[in-house]
This record gives C-alpha cells, sequence and structure tokens, in this order.
C-alpha cells in the first residue's frame, strides 16, 4: 500500500517526468574565443585506405581515409576530441604524400570501392588552407578510378578548392551537419565551424553546380537545439534549398567527451541541464565502434516525434541515424545504396516507438 492507501501493480515502474532545462538565456551568453591549430606534416604508417568503422550501418563497399589527425572545429561533442590519443587542440597533424599513396593502394587493389568516406576521424575541410588543398587533391585521384568521395563537414570549402572539385561534382556527395541558425549559440557548441548561414548558402552554391547535398540535424542537444523553436528556422531553410529529407541523431557520451562538455559548457551553465539528462540514459554497442551513453529511448523518441511532425508540415521526411539508435527497430537488413549512413525512416509502418 502505498501512503495514499491505493496498491501499486507489481512490476510497474512509476513513469518517470520529463525534467525541463533550465538554460541561462542565449543572449546573455559569452561568445567564446578560440585559436587555430597549428599544421604539423608527419609521415603515416600503414594504408590510408581502410573498412569503414560504420561497416555494420553501410555497404561494405565503402572504406574510409583519414589525411589529417586532430580538429581544428574544437567542438565539445566531438568523439575525435576524446579519443585516448588525442595530439591536443594546439596540433593538427597533416600526413604527408597522402594522395600519391592513395593513387598507389587503388591501382594495386583488385576490387575498387564504391565509395571513400572522409574523414571519419576529422572535418575535411576545416578553416586551413593545407588541410583543404590535400583533400582536394585525394578527392581528384578518388574520381580518376570513378571512386565516390563522400565528404562531411562544418566547414566551408574555399572558392579555389572548389573550382578543384567542379568536374568531378557527379562523384561528390557532400552533407552539412546544422545545429542552429543562433550565431550566439553556434559559436558555442562549434567554435570553429562555419556559420550556418554560410553553409546554407554553399549548399545552394553546390546544388547549382550539380553536387549531391545532405543534411544532417546534428548532435540534437537535448532542451538546447531539439526544440520548436531551434528546429522550425533550419527546416525551413533546407527546405527552401528543394531539400524534402533530412536526417537527425542526439548526442551521446563518452567519458572522453563528457570531460569535454564539462570543460567547455560549464562557463555558459549548459553543461550539467544537458549531461543530467544523460544519467539515466543506456549504455549501448554502436556497431563496430565504442560503446556509448545515450539519451534515455523515451526522451528521444519524443524528440524524433516533434522533429517528425515539423518535418511532415514541410512536406519533407525524416531520417534517423541507425548507428545513434541501436535500441531501437531497425529497418530491413537490405542496404541502402542511395545514401551513405543507413537510416531508420520515420512515419512509414516501422513500429520505432515500441
Amino acid at each position: 500500500m502505498t501512503r495514499s492507501g491505493s496498491v501499486r501493480r507489481a512490476g510497474r515502474r512509476p513513469k518517470r517526468k520529463t525534467r525541463l532545462l533550465e538554460l541561462p538565456v542565449l543572449a546573455n551568453l559569452p561568445v567564446p574565443g578560440y585559436g587555430l591549430p597549428r599544421v604539423v606534416i608527419a609521415g603515416k604508417g600503414g594504408p590510408f585506405l581502410r573498412p569503414n568503422p560504420l561497416s555494420d550501418f553501410v555497404d561494405e563497399d565503402v572504406l574510409s581515409l583519414n589525411h589529417v589527425s586532430g580538429c581544428a572545429m574544437q567542438c565539445a561533442f566531438c568523439y575525435a576530441r576524446a579519443y585516448p590519443r588525442y595530439a591536443g587542440d594546439a596540433v593538427l597533424t597533416l600526413y604527408a604524400d597522402a594522395a600519391e599513396r592513395v593513387r598507389r593502394e587503388l591501382t594495386q587493389r583488385s576490387h575498387l570501392p564504391r565509395a571513400v568516406y572522409l574523414c571519419p576521424s576529422t572535418d575535411p575541410f576545416p578553416p586551413i588552407m593545407e588541410v583543404q588543398e590535400q583533400t582536394a587533391r585525394i578527392v581528384e585521384v578518388l574520381a580518376q578510378f570513378r571512386v565516390e568521395s563522400w565528404l562531411m563537414t562544418r566547414g566551408f570549402i574555399r572558392p579555389s578548392i572548389l573550382e578543384r572539385l567542379q568536374p568531378h561534382a557527379d562523384m561528390i556527395q557532400v552533407t552539412f551537419p546544422l545545429m542552429t541558425r543562433n550565431e550566439r549559440l553556434r559559436r558555442i557548441l562549434e567554435p570553429l565551424a562555419a556559420p550556418t548561414r554560410m553553409r546554407l548558402r554553399q549548399a545552394k552554391d553546390l546544388l547549382a553546380r550539380g553536387f549531391q547535398v545532405r543534411f544532417a540535424l546534428e548532435p540534437l542537444i537535448p532542451g538546447l537545439t531539439d526544440t520548436r523553436e531551434q528546429l522550425v528556422p533550419l527546416l525551413d531553410a533546407i527546405k527552401a534549398l528543394g531539400i524534402s529529407s533530412v536526417s537527425a541523431a542526439y548526442l551521446f557520451v563518452r567519458p572522453g567527451i563528457h570531460r569535454n562538455l564539462e570543460n567547455q559548457w560549464e562557463p555558459f551553465g549548459l553543461a550539467n541541464p544537458v549531461l543530467d539528462r544523460y544519467a539515466e540514459g543506456p549504455i549501448l554497442p554502436m556497431g563496430r565502434i565504442a560503446a556509448a551513453r545515450h539519451l534515455p529511448r523515451s526522451d528521444r523518441q519524443r524528440g524524433y516525434a516533434l522533429l517528425m511532425a515539423l518535418a511532415a508540415e514541410r512536406d519533407m521526411t525524416l531520417h534517423i541515424s541507425a548507428l545513434t539508435n541501436p535500441d531501437f527497430s531497425m529497418p530491413s537488413p537490405a542496404i541502402r545504396h542511395d545514401r551513405p549512413l543507413r537510416q531508420m525512416q520515420l512515419g512509414q509502418g516501422r513500429s520505432w516507438t515500441e
């Protein structure tokens, strides 16, 4: 018997109330300042072309390639900055002769990959010209072998680099992750990334040039970037470009990411409100990469439901990442070749809320 005299049914847990974030007013948050890392040229041991770490979620004909170690964007949620061997934010290592070595590796292969994902552990277009030039050289080599290049960037592709990529537009797919149209908040979440308006403007230019362009709302930060106020401007801007689908994924947390979030977001009063939401979340495997703590399943379901409704109002389709939602119902095991990361499509009869 409870104090009220009612009998609680055995085995049924009381419904957990959703905690609302108490966040500071965005207009009052200071704008942080960060410096670019210095570039160090180094040799690389072993092959450049490797099996994709997301091979449980993409076609095995898709390889990965990292020609840079480290990341210049300095986002607190970055899993690469949480690697045990991460050299720190002051150094970016650029591997020497990457394009020529990739050429030799492709020449020696009996079977060419369908595509190569640049770069799983960093951004291929940081605000550092040497890195962008090397990215362009590698894409040019891949195109000569008729191998597609899949690139995801929070950066801005310099005009001279874009002109080099233009002849291979039909072989290049660029995904732009977006988080918010609030520039002050973006500077906190993605310190050295290109402003959202620049990414949208560049996406429009790439579409006009014949490139394949995709958008990803990720990572969604619970209570911060997954609200109606934050999502509607992003969806409207994407729809205005003629894009009818978008993917989404919530933030996941590992020990190193947790430390980075505390260090970078606590001065703005954002760390504890966000991390508290993960305290009761499950630790789940993520294919062949390390397991991570996720937002509670019910919280993700509610967030995706809102996003799905907002997308539907705009005749857009929402896809959610199977990688970052391993506890959701999976789609058909058949590999989809029309998008790089196998995803679950909401609103198509999937029992994703079960």
